[in-house]
């Protein structure tokens, strides 16, 4: 009886070592570094990811994006490298992928809307691993519903400096299919770009010399 009790209360101290998050310390040492010679291009699919378990990117994200939990659970995360060459803070790539699939009857049609979002922060770290601040470097959205797609991405080029030029692409288009059903009825894109640089306290502030399309 001694022995099965031992087993259950190893197991259960197993189980608990197993579901604890990391800390973003233990993660950024397991990370692999990103070197930057002139410049370098963040989007969400150009870099190699290594998956983090739920609940490491689950705690993690909750701080990040500032999100309940219950929110980020269908969600999987993965770190895609680190930045550490500056003295007084380090950057941890943080990666979340999230699929939202809803059916919605409408009067005309049964509707199943989709949306996927792809997201690329830089998790501003201390030199400690404590969490500083974020920004969204990089991110791939697609959301379908009755009446119209749309799709946004964000991409970042970062250079040695850690000077960021970011540039968004919004495209949306009708999909009512009553009326045009193979064409992209209506369809409009927006770009944007904006540079960002890392002040003496951790935060990215923009410097707002770009133009809209």
């Amino acid at each position: 009886m001694r022995s099965i009790c031992t087993l259950l209360y190893l197991f259960g101290v197993l189980s608990g070592a197993a579901q604890k998050a990391l800390t973003f310390k233990e993660v950024l040492k397991t990370a692999n570094e990103i070197v930057i010679t002139d410049s370098f291009l963040i989007d969400y699919s150009s870099l190699v990811k290594t998956s983090l378990d739920k609940n490491t990117g689950m705690s993690f994200c909750k701080i990040v994006e500032r999100k309940e939990i219950d929110s980020l659970n269908d969600a999987d995360y993965s770190i895609a490298g680190k930045i550490t060459f500056r003295k007084d803070f380090d950057i941890l790539l943080l990666c979340s992928k999230q699929s939202i699939n809803k059916n919605l009857y409408y009067e005309v049609k049964m509707s199943n809307d989709e949306t996927t979002i792809q997201q690329l922060f830089f998790v501003l770290l201390d030199k400690e691993g404590n969490y500083k601040n974020s920004f969204l470097a990089a991110m791939d959205c697609r959301k379908r519903d009755f009446d119209k797609n749309i799709t946004r991405k964000i991409s970042s080029w970062v250079y040695t400096d850690l000077r960021i030029i970011q540039h968004t692409i919004t495209d949306h288009w009708s999909t009512y299919v009553i009326y045009l059903p193979l064409s992209k009825y209506g369809a409009r894109e927006y770009s944007f770009s904006m540079e960002y640089r890392i002040n003496d306290y951790g935060v990215f502030v923009a410097y707002p010399k770009f133009k809209t399309n």
